[in-house]
């Protein structure tokens, strides 16, 4: 009986240092994949430093170049002052309508009155002499 109990035990043993040796050589790949992991994060941190570096001496460059440009040197001078009358004769000329185009309302109320009459967007911008895409938003945005 004794035996027995002593080649349980040895078996147990023997099971038992397996089970620690297999367990030491997965602890040993974790920490090497630990060591890889730490060593591709350092080389990714330096690329990107220097790519960084790069694009910063790069801009840097970019913005000298700039600021001494003939080009950029002439638009610093201001230009000339106007006069009041001159440039409010200026803004009346810019803001005044062609006597062929039609104010907002009128078209509005051109583009109902035919839809009214029962005509197609196709034929409304036709007549009115604009976009289809833009008289289906104009009747869609005016409808009651």
């Amino acid at each position: 009986m004794t035996t027995f109990l002593w080649m349980i035990s040895f078996v147990l043993h023997g099971i038992s240092l397996f089970l620690i040796i297999l367990l030491s050589l997965k602890w040993m790949k974790v920490k090497e994949a630990e060591k890889e992991q730490a060593e591709w994060l350092r080389e990714m941190e330096t690329m990107m430093t220097t790519y960084l570096m790069q694009f910063k001496e790069e801009n840097e460059r970019f913005v000298k170049q700039i600021t001494s440009s003939p080009v950029r040197q002439k638009k610093k001078e201001a230009p000339p002052l106007l006069p009041v009358e001159q440039v409010i004769d200026q803004v009346e000329l810019s803001t005044a309508k062609p006597n062929g185009e039609q104010s907002l309302e009128s078209l509005v109320s051109e583009a109902l009155k035919l839809q009214q009459q029962g005509k197609t967007i196709d034929e409304i911008a036709k007549t009115l002499k604009r976009g289809k895409t833009e008289m289906e938003l104009l009747l869609k945005f005016h409808q009651k």
